[in-house]
């Protein structure tokens, strides 16, 4: 598979660069923990997952520590969703940070990661 990024964005990034630095981490982890998670697409090298987040995640926004995901809106309504919202929660826990949202393309409302991933699991 061919690297696909997101776009990278920081508050304050001329000031303070490491921003842009540790969301370049940030989806380093996200693909590995994606590689780990999923089991690899048949017809590419990557992982299902790591294919998921390099063809619906856009951006990646450090909002002075809260990680702003932009999604399409095919994820969002994906039960992928949950999936890549946990693993970008761990990854961003990384870097001592662990406030994550996601944004849908076209859209202005934030969901917060709480929002995306149920408090319990299965009964």
């Amino acid at each position: 598979m061919r690297p696909v990024y997101p776009a990278m964005s920081a508050h304050n990034a001329d000031e303070e660069p490491w921003r842009l630095e540790r969301l370049a981490r940030t989806d380093g982890r996200v693909r590995e923990l994606l590689r780990i998670l999923t089991r690899e697409a048949p017809d590419d090298e990557s992982s299902l997952g790591e294919g998921v987040w390099a063809k619906h995640v856009t951006a990646m926004h450090d909002d002075r520590g809260t990680l702003i995901a932009r999604i399409s809106p095919t994820l969002a309504a994906s039960s992928w969703l949950p999936v890549i919202g946990a693993v970008v929660g761990r990854a961003w826990n990384g870097e001592d940070e662990g406030s994550v949202a996601f944004r849908v393309d076209g859209s202005l409302t934030v969901m917060a990661l709480a929002d995306i991933l149920a408090p319990e699991g299965p009964i």
